[in-house]
């Protein structure tokens, strides 16, 4: 599978930060992680956000909350098409093509999820690195995403 960028490159602009999420990733599940810590480095990293053929972005809904997928780096990217594509779910990505996004984490938490709840009126989190070694979910909770669509906080009825 080829991944392909639909945005133009960010020019470097968090790929150190996309690192550095990776090492704060690899100290949660060692027992070291620091959650403020992590935030940062997922608000500062570019991610890759892949797009599925008639939708915004690939997502999934479980327990009546919606995860945008999003990746640290296209090889993440790339074994979870694989997957995908595997079980016959595959977005559209049947040409062995993945169209992404190049997105900061901040971007998507401050409006990516708030704009999937306005949409679909669900709780929406990210889920990071997916079918990958070192799985990561950003729950839609006050503190990470913004307090309006925090689950721990939002009327549904209401948005």
């Amino acid at each position: 599978m080829k991944a392909d960028a639909a945005n133009s490159p960010t020019g470097g602009v968090g790929a150190l930060a996309r690192a550095t999420l990776a090492a704060e990733i690899h100290d949660l599940y060692d027992g070291q992680g620091d959650g403020d810590r992590l935030l940062a480095a997922f608000r500062a990293a570019a991610l890759y956000v892949p797009l599925a053929e008639s939708e915004p972005a690939c997502s999934v809904e479980t327990d009546g909350v919606q995860w945008l997928y999003a990746f640290t780096s296209t090889t993440e990217l790339k074994r979870f098409a694989r997957a995908r594509a595997e079980t016959g779910n595959d977005f559209g990505w049947a040409s062995g093509r993945i169209r992404y996004w190049t997105v900061l984490g901040s971007r998507l938490l401050d409006i990516a999820v708030p704009a999937a709840v306005t949409e679909t009126r669900t709780a929406t989190g990210i889920a990071v690195d997916v079918g990958g070694i070192r799985q990561l979910l950003m729950p839609p909770v006050s503190g990470v995403v913004p307090d309006r669509v925090a689950v721990d906080l939002l009327d549904l009825d209401r948005t």
